[in-house]
């Protein structure tokens, strides 16, 4: 693993250690009893959080994609795994 797929490991792996703080929060807010809205404006809050990890990594996918290519990797087959994380991506927005 190189250092920047360390680095993005580390980063993704805090983001969703947040998103699991924010759940529990959002439990406990339905547990307590709280206004709705509120627990609504978290539900968004950590939905967008997520929408923000699949970003980062159909940007990953991008880049590996075309780093595979440039050093001689089979297009057709980099172009598919794209198009899969493409087609998976679009399924959340």
């Amino acid at each position: 693993m190189s250092h920047s797929q360390e680095h993005r490991t580390d980063s993704l792996v805090k983001r969703l250690n947040r998103i699991e703080g924010q759940v529990a929060g959002i439990k406990k807010m339905i547990l307590e009893e709280k206004e709705y809205a509120d627990v609504i404006i978290q539900l968004n809050s950590t939905r967008s959080a997520i929408q923000k990890i699949s970003h980062i990594l159909l940007e990953a996918q991008t880049e590996h994609a075309l780093m595979h290519v440039s050093e001689g990797a089979d297009l057709d087959e980099e172009m598919k795994k794209l198009q899969k994380v493409i087609s998976q991506y679009n399924k959340m927005n």
